[in-house]
């Protein structure tokens, strides 16, 4: 059903402590790599700042979802804003009813977010698979009297409960973005293996919602575990999911690194970067194996060995494997564009974005660093950045990592 393909950045030299970047790909068989059924909760704000265009381009938009709906997938839906309101539950393929309850909802009230994860929760049952929530939303969450929420921790730490138990939340941010809480939406499907959708011209909500239904149609296995067994001398500094979607990821226990899903259509790629200690001088120059890669699941489980090939020389530690080192690079970038929506100071601004121009540089991406030597010199000018801004480059970066 799917191998695992090992490749290094590059050699190690001996007598140096050095990072290395291993990237594991997940590659899938083809035609036998069968798709699992998908169960969709979709929670859409109803507050009353969606009146107008974005209300209803989001409703046509979830129109547009059940119409994507194969045989076997199921979508609940409900309004959100002061309480709940549940519209459908387990919907299959049937445009007309939806239309009909749709038009009964009405834009009032505030954002409560907490809600719409609760609900999400329940509307998901436990027995099903490929369990994914959707929340679809332009303002900032509030709580039960009306105020924002300064304190969005615990609406994330929901989310990684809910990661655990299964499901996968994808978030939606609708119109400008100083609207509503970048980092909240962010954290909320980073925390469970989603995806952050920006939405800032509504009328493309349906298509971008449309892919990442079709991305989501193609899950072939769930809950996936790489297990690292690796040498005395080497230790894992950072991870990520590389592609198809750029995730950050971290050790769950020592040693194991927790994937949500596999795609059937897709390779997915993970990077390892590993710390390796120098060697003594005497050491031969020669491929050594340092780390046993295993990928568990409740279907399957395979293992590779990582050879990584210790060299006295520096010329050949020089050695680059340039299709690496650009993911290397690319994921420098998505790290830094991450870490710029929660950071307000300039100085610290200022440096995520040179960071960023320089990686693009190097990677080849001169549209994002076109994008990033605008911002810097919007940033010298006025000594910010927009919301809007920060929101988008992260939305550009994360679609480089094709």
């Amino acid at each position: 059903m799917f191998n695992l393909q090992l490749a290094w950045d590059r050699p190690a030299k001996i007598n140096s402590q050095s990072e290395h970047i291993l990237r594991v790909r997940i590659v899938p068989s083809g035609v036998s790599t069968q798709t699992l059924p998908l169960q969709l909760a979709v929670a859409l704000d109803t507050s009353a700042s969606m009146q107008g265009e974005k209300w209803e381009r989001a409703k046509a938009a979830c129109q547009e979802l059940v119409a994507q709906l194969r045989p076997g997938d199921r979508l609940s839906l409900s309004g959100f804003a002061d309480w709940v309101t549940p519209v459908v539950q387990n919907l299959q393929h049937n445009q007309g009813e939806l239309q009909a309850v749709l038009d009964t909802l009405v834009a009032e009230g505030v954002t409560r977010t907490d809600l719409a994860l609760n609900w999400i929760k329940s509307a998901l049952p436990p027995s099903s698979k490929a369990r994914v929530g959707i929340i679809i939303t332009d303002g900032h969450p509030t709580t039960d009297s009306g105020e924002i929420l300064e304190d969005i921790s615990p609406l994330v730490e929901q989310a990684e409960t809910m990661a655990a138990e299964g499901i996968t939340l994808c978030t939606v941010g609708l119109g400008d973005a100083g609207d509503f809480n970048s980092p909240l939406l962010i954290g909320l499907s980073d925390r469970s293996a989603g995806a952050f959708i920006y939405a800032d011209n509504p009328t493309l909500l349906a298509t971008q919602l449309q892919d990442r239904l079709q991305a989501l149609q193609t899950i072939a296995v769930e809950d996936v575990t790489i297990k690292l067994d690796l040498a005395a001398f080497v230790k894992l500094k950072s991870c990520c999911q590389f592609r198809p979607d750029y995730l950050p990821l971290a050790e769950t226990a020592t040693g194991e690194i927790f994937l949500r899903n596999l795609r059937a259509d897709i390779s997915t790629d993970v990077l390892l970067a590993l710390e390796v200690s120098a060697q003594k001088p005497g050491q031969l120059s020669g491929s050594y194996t340092i780390a046993q890669i295993q990928l568990q699941t409740s279907e399957f489980s395979l293992t590779a060995s990582a050879a990584l090939q210790f060299t006295s020389s520096y010329r050949e530690a020089q050695q680059i494997n340039l299709e690496v080192d650009r993911d290397r690079l690319v994921w420098d970038i998505n790290r830094f564009s991450t870490e710029l929506a929660y950071v307000n100071d300039p100085l610290q601004t200022g440096e995520l974005l040179s960071h960023i121009q320089a990686a693009a540089l190097k990677s080849g991406q001169i549209a994002i660093a076109a994008e990033v030597t605008q911002q810097l010199d919007d940033l010298y000018k006025t000594g910010k950045l927009t919301a809007h801004q920060a929101t988008g480059l992260l939305r550009a970066t994360r679609q480089y990592n094709s």
